[in-house]
């Protein structure tokens, strides 16, 4: 799924066309005048009322944080934990910061994941222990076949003992089985992780952060030499020097009017 907008309007916009609605449809179902919801997705409206608000992050199945752009996280912070089906332990752990969360995210986020405990479910219940012990009694009656063969016809006794030593060799457990099954899904799994690790962008490090600290006070004094410099001169130095990191036009242009408001306040 697509990453959704970041303001409220956005969300509320690409949430109802990702459920296939339309205004009218989403009216019906909330009980939101469709005047509200139009005003509300174009823009119009500065504010959402609470009651609205409410509805629709009732409606989405979302956090309210969630629409008003405060959170990427979707779930309501108020879902009872046993409905996650991890025990005490397990969200102590979590909570705690004993699991890395980042790399538990990705684990459980891997295509291969579902299949990993599938594999473990039939491995800790035995299921399919019948057919192997099935598939090694076969191979059982196989060798007491070639041996009573071999006794009878001694010139082929030596062939034989090759025969049944890689038969025996074929035999297998369901244990180790599913634990070469569980080792070869477990390795995929960590490859997906590697992958996603690798594709997320490194941190800034502390001489990164200095240099570019260091290029917005050049430019400044560049504008000092001339006139004072302004509070819209910072916040357009700011968002000029992030530009290049990939940020569209409409994220710049709110980064640009927070990084306004704040030197202006620092003024």
């Amino acid at each position: 799924m697509s990453e959704l907008g970041g303001t409220i309007n956005e969300r509320i916009g690409d949430l109802r066309t990702s459920m296939h609605l339309s205004q009218t449809e989403l009216s019906e179902k909330t009980g939101i005048p469709i005047s509200v919801i139009s005003r509300i997705e174009s823009g119009k409206t500065a504010t959402v009322g609470h009651d609205v608000l409410a509805k629709l992050a009732l409606f989405f199945n979302v956090s309210a944080d969630y629409l008003l752009g405060l959170t990427d996280v979707r779930m309501r912070k108020n879902v009872e934990l046993n409905q996650l089906g991890l025990s005490n332990q397990a969200l102590f752990q979590i909570l705690s910061g004993k699991v890395n969360s980042r790399l538990l995210s990705m684990m459980i986020e891997s295509k291969n994941f579902p299949r990993f405990l599938d594999y473990a479910e039939a491995y800790f219940e035995d299921t399919n222990a019948p057919a192997f012990q099935s598939r090694n009694t076969i191979i059982d009656f196989g060798i007491d076949t070639l041996k009573g063969y071999a006794m009878e016809t001694p010139e082929v006794r030596r062939d034989a003992v090759h025969d049944i030593n890689r038969m025996n060799a074929e035999k297998i457990t369901s244990t180790e089985a599913s634990m070469t099954k569980l080792r070869d899904i477990m390795m995929n799994i960590l490859k997906d992780m590697k992958k996603a690790y690798d594709s997320e962008p490194a941190d800034i490090d502390t001489s990164q952060l200095t240099e570019m600290m260091n290029a917005m006070y050049e430019q400044a004094d560049a504008i000092r030499q001339e006139r004072p410099v302004t509070p819209e001169d910072m916040a357009k130095i700011v968002v000029d020097y992030l530009a290049h990191i990939g940020l569209d036009e409409k994220t710049q242009e709110l980064l640009e009017e927070l990084c306004l408001q704040i030197f202006k306040d620092v003024k």
